[in-house]
């Protein structure tokens, strides 16, 4: 009993003894270990936060709207016996509307008939508020015979994008508080190559936001214009019979008109190649002719 007794005390004596120690070194324990802790404990809560669902975008779902975050892009094209004068007219409701050309290509190289017609492609960007008037107004400049229009909802991808902003903004805050209390040298590297790392990807974040803004607040319109002799037709099931029988004739018409230059065309270009045949046939003849006169008189 004695020595179970004793046997007790001993080992209650050796926990406390290592319970102080282990309670003086961590009272003892430097910087770094703190920093390390704060920073490990930061990482691991910011993981588990999820981005929360914005009140505007709830509502649009439950209402059926147009969320606020969606980018419009149409597609137009166009055809035009005036390319120039088109072109202008586009100019003006560019200008007119304050919108911009965010890209325009033109081409001189496009034949048909003989003929050398221009090819243009813009890219144009529009306030979303004046895009309906402005597209109604592009009716006018030109037969339009291509219409498409396509819409991409980036409300989630906004959302997002800003909630992780929001977690990078107050890493970036944690660490500028942790540097402060940081002395030892490695310390302080280690922490400013983590907040150089974090101001890349906060910037890349804050710039993802403002392309995103740019696309949803000015939309862009996408316009093919064709340089072409004749406008094609646009009948619909409405399209009456006599102008049906319009229609037929004047393509006739022009069908025929059409024929008949390339034919004289065609004939220009081969006129040459006509009389040098011509002639090479009547030099063939005369020799021809000789040699049977010469055949002739040695019969005789």
């Amino acid at each position: 009993m004695k020595r179970s007794s004793k046997f007790f005390i001993l080992a209650l004596s050796m926990i406390l003894i290592l319970s102080f120690t282990i309670g003086c070194s961590t009272s003892q324990s430097n910087m770094s270990s703190e920093i390390a802790r704060d920073y490990a404990g930061f990482e691991g809560g910011s993981s588990q936060m999820a981005p929360p669902m914005s009140d505007d975008i709830v509502a649009a779902e439950e209402s059926g709207l147009e969320p606020e975050k969606v980018i419009t892009t149409i597609y137009l094209d166009f055809e035009t016996t005036e390319f120039d004068q088109t072109t202008d007219e586009l100019m003006k409701l560019v200008e007119k509307y304050k919108a911009y050309i965010e890209n325009s290509n033109i081409s001189y190289n496009q034949h048909y008939n003989n003929k050398s017609y221009k090819y243009g492609s813009y890219v144009i960007r529009v306030a979303k508020d004046d895009l309906s008037s402005f597209k109604t107004e592009l009716n006018g400049i030109g037969n339009m015979i291509s219409e498409n229009t396509s819409k991409e909802d980036v409300s989630k991808q906004y959302q997002d994008t800003e909630s992780r902003l929001k977690v990078v903004t107050t890493k970036e805050e944690r660490i500028l508080a942790l540097l402060e209390k940081a002395e030892k040298i490695e310390d302080i590297i280690a922490l400013e190559n983590q907040l150089s790392d974090i101001i890349y990807e906060k910037e890349n974040l804050q710039s993802s936001l403002m392309n995103i803004d740019d696309k949803v607040d000015f939309s862009t319109i996408r316009i093919n214009l064709q340089e072409v002799e004749k406008l094609r037709n646009t009948e619909t099931v409405e399209t009456g019979f006599g102008t049906k029988i319009k229609n037929a004739m004047e393509d006739s018409l022009f069908g025929f008109k059409n024929g008949l230059q390339n034919m004289v065309i065609g004939f220009i270009y081969i006129a040459p190649f006509l009389i040098l045949l011509a002639i090479i046939l009547f030099v063939v003849f005369k020799v021809i002719g000789k040699i049977r006169i010469n055949k002739n008189n040695l019969d005789k």
